[in-house]
C-alpha cells in the first residue's frame, strides 16, 4: 500500500479510538500476541454490529498495524464512508459473485497486508457463530499465511441490525480475543468448520468473562443471546431468516446468467434475420418480393435458373404467424417482467437487462419485416424458439410467477424419465431430497419411459414416493400391470394409455397431477388426450409444441429443473405455515 494511503488509515484508526474513549467503553481485550508483528495475515472476525470494522482492527492497532478489510460493494457507494474505504485500501466484496474479492485479498495477504474477513457474510442476528463461507481460508491457503481467529462481544449494543444506536457516552462493555493461529490443510470447507468451532469455544469463554467481571446478562435484553436468557433469535432462527437472503443472491446470479443466455439467443437470430434478408434481395429476380429464407447450399443447382429457385423458395412451409406472435409475446414478457421485485443485486441485471431490450426491439422490428417469410426448420426459427424458451424459463422463474404456479402441492407428481436428474445410475441426490421435502403431500411419482426400458429398482429406491413405471411399448395390448423391485410396472401402448390406467388404479384425478415434460408428444397431456388433462411444466430441453403447451418451463434435468420446482413447492407451504 502506498504511504498516502497508510497515512490516511492511521489516521482515522486514531480518530476511531478517541471515538471509543469519548463513547467511555470498557475496553477488554486478549490475545494481542497472536497478532503478527510483520507479515501477511487473515483476521477472521465474527460480526455483530456495524461498529466491527473499528473494534476488527482494534488489537491489530496495539501492534501499529493496519487492517485491509473485505466488505460489501454496496459500502463503497455511500458519499462519505465509500470513499474513505477506497483511501483506505479496503476490497468491496460483490455478494452476489464475490470470485475479484478472493483474488484481491489473496495478493494483499501474499504482499504481508493483513487482511480482514466477517466469514459470516453478514451480522450475525442471534449474535452467536453463524456458519461461515470459506472464502477466509481460500485466501489464507492460497497466500500461504495463517487465519488468526478474533472474538468481539459488545459490538450488538452500539449499533446492530434492526436495533436503535446507541452512540453516547454508553460505557459499554468491549471484549475483544485474538486466538492462537491456524494453519490451513487445503481442505476449506474444513479449515472454516475448525476455524468456526474454536470461535465458538472463544465466544462463550468471553460470555463467561463479560458475567464474572459485569455480571449476569439481563433476561430478554435484544442484545442478549438466547442461550444466555436474551431476546435474541436462537442460531437457528436467525440462520433461517438469513437463508432467504442467501437465495435470493443465488436467484440474482442465476437470472442475470439466464438473462445472458437469452440475448445471445436474441442477437444471433437477430444477425441471421438480417443476414438472410439480404441475401435474398440480392439473388431474388427483381420482380419478385424480397423472402427470407434459409435456403441450403444444394437448394439450387447451378443449371438451375433464377425463377426456379424464387419457385423452389416459394414452395418452402413458412412458420406459422401464431407461432410468431407466441414468440414476440414471450420476448415481450421477460422485458417487461425480468426486474420485477427484485432488490438487492437489481444492478447485476440492469446493464443485460439493458441490452436485451435493444435487441428484442431490433429482434421483433426484423420480424415484422420479414412477415410470413420466415421458414419452418430454418436457422432463424430455431434461433427464435430457443430465444422464446428461454424467455418462458425466466419469466417462469420470477418469485411472483413461482407463488402463482407452485403454492398447491401435488398429489401425484409425473415425469417423464428423460426429465429425472440422474447420478451414477441413480436418481440424483438433490432430487431424492426435493422429492423428500414435499412428501407426504405428494405421494405418488410416476416415471414414464417412451423408449420401454424403465429404471430399475436401485435406481428408486431412496425415493419416498410410491413409485410407479411406465414402459411403452409399441402395438402392446391394453395396459399390463406387474408388481417388480422398486413399484409397479405399467406396459402401455403409449404414455397416455399407460397415465390414464396408472390415475386410475391410484383412485386419482387429472387435477392431482403435475407432470414435468420432456418428450414428444407430451403436449397432448395439456389438451386432455385420454381424459388426462394435467397441470404440465417442460423442461428447457423439450419439443418446442411441448414447451407451447406447457404452464411453466424450467431447467433442463442436468441442471436440476424437476427438483428446483418441488424445492419452490416446499418453501413456499413452510412459508405458509409460518
Amino acid at each position: 500500500m502506498s504511504a498516502v494511503t497508510n497515512f490516511v488509515y492511521r489516521q482515522i484508526t486514531h480518530v476511531g479510538r478517541a471515538v471509543t474513549v469519548a463513547q467511555g467503553l470498557k475496553m477488554r481485550l486478549s490475545g494481542v500476541e497472536n497478532i503478527p508483528d510483520e507479515g501477511g495475515a487473515v483476521i477472521v472476525c465474527n460480526h455483530t454490529g456495524y461498529m466491527d470494522f473499528l473494534f476488527g482492527a482494534y488489537l491489530a492497532y496495539q501492534k501499529k498495524r493496519l487492517v485491509r478489510y473485505l466488505a460489501k460493494a454496496s459500502v463503497f457507494k455511500a458519499p462519505v464512508v465509500g470513499r474513505l474505504f477506497e483511501v483506505m485500501g479496503h476490497v468491496p466484496v460483490d455478494r452476489i459473485d464475490g470470485g475479484a474479492s478472493i483474488v484481491k485479498g489473496t495478493e494483499l495477504a501474499k504482499s504481508g497486508e493483513l487482511v480482514g474477513v466477517f466469514a459470516e457474510g453478514t451480522i450475525s442476528r442471534s449474535f452467536e457463530i453463524r456458519s461461515m463461507r470459506n472464502g477466509a481460508a481460500r485466501i489464507a491457503h492460497a497466500a500461504g499465511v495463517p487465519i488468526i481467529p478474533q472474538i468481539i462481544f459488545g459490538s450488538q449494543r452500539l449499533w446492530t441490525k434492526g436495533q436503535k444506536k446507541h452512540l453516547g457516552r454508553t460505557n459499554t462493555p468491549i471484549l475483544i480475543t485474538a486466538l492462537e493461529p491456524y494453519y490451513t490443510t487445503g481442505d476449506a470447507d474444513a479449515d472454516i468448520a475448525e476455524v468456526r468451532r474454536r470461535m465458538q469455544e472463544a465466544l462463550e469463554e468471553l460470555w463467561t468473562q463479560y458475567e464474572s467481571e459485569f455480571g449476569p446478562m439481563p433476561a430478554g435484553e435484544y442484545w442478549v443471546p438466547a442461550r444466555k436468557g436474551g431476546g435474541a433469535p436462537t442460531l437457528e432462527e436467525a440462520e433461517a431468516q438469513d437463508a432467504v437472503v442467501e437465495d435470493e443472491r443465488y436467484r440474482v446470479r442465476r437470472l442475470r446468467d439466464d438473462l445472458a443466455h437469452l440475448k445471445g439467443y436474441v442477437s444471433a437470430a437477430t444477425i441471421e434475420l438480417v443476414r438472410d434478408r439480404m441475401m435474398l434481395k440480392k439473388s431474388a429476380a427483381p420482380e419478385e418480393d424480397a423472402v427470407l429464407a434459409d435456403v441450403p447450399s444444394d437448394a439450387a443447382p447451378d443449371n438451375t435458373t433464377e425463377s426456379a429457385a424464387a419457385d423452389q423458395v416459394k414452395e418452402r412451409p413458412r412458420t406459422a404467424p401464431e407461432t410468431l406472435e407466441w414468440i414476440k409475446e414471450n420476448l415481450n414478457s421477460v422485458v417487461e417482467e425480468a426486474t420485477r421485485g427484485l432488490e438487492e443485486g437489481r444492478d447485476k441485471v440492469t446493464e443485460v437487462m439493458a441490452q436485451l431490450k435493444s435487441d428484442v426491439a431490433e429482434a421483433q422490428a426484423s420480424m415484422t419485416a420479414s412477415g410470413k417469410e420466415i421458414f419452418a426448420g430454418s436457422v432463424v426459427e430455431q434461433g427464435l424458439l430457443s430465444a422464446a424458451t428461454q424467455s418462458r424459463l425466466i419469466v417462469s422463474r420470477l418469485p411472483h410467477r413461482v407463488k402463482a404456479e407452485y403454492s398447491a402441492v401435488p398429489r401425484i407428481v409425473v415425469a417423464d424419465q428423460s426429465a429425472l436428474s440422474m447420478e451414477g445410475g441413480e436418481v440424483s441426490k438433490r432430487l431424492q431430497e426435493a422429492l423428500a421435502q414435499v412428501y407426504p403431500q405428494v405421494e405418488e411419482l410416476v416415471i414414464i419411459s417412451q423408449q420401454g426400458t424403465v429404471l430399475d429398482a436401485a435406481a428408486v429406491e431412496d425415493i419416498p414416493q410410491d413409485v410407479w413405471r411406465i414402459a411403452c411399448a409399441e402395438g402392446a395390448e391394453g395396459v399390463q400391470f406387474n408388481d417388480a423391485p422398486g413399484g409397479p410396472v405399467a406396459t402401455a401402448s403409449s404414455p397416455a394409455e399407460g397415465l390414464a390406467a396408472v390415475v386410475k388404479k391410484i383412485g386419482a384425478e387429472p387435477k392431482d397431477l403435475l407432470f414435468f415434460a420432456n418428450e414428444p408428444g407430451d403436449e397432448t397431456f395439456a389438451e386432455g388426450d385420454e381424459d388426462v388433462a394435467v397441470h404440465m411444466v417442460a423442461l428447457e430441453t423439450a419439443p418446442i409444441e411441448v414447451v407451447k403447451a406447457a404452464r411453466a418451463v424450467t431447467y433442463s434435468a442436468e441442471r436440476f429443473g424437476m427438483a428446483e420446482v418441488l424445492e419452490a413447492m416446499a418453501r413456499l407451504q413452510k412459508s405458509k405455515k409460518k
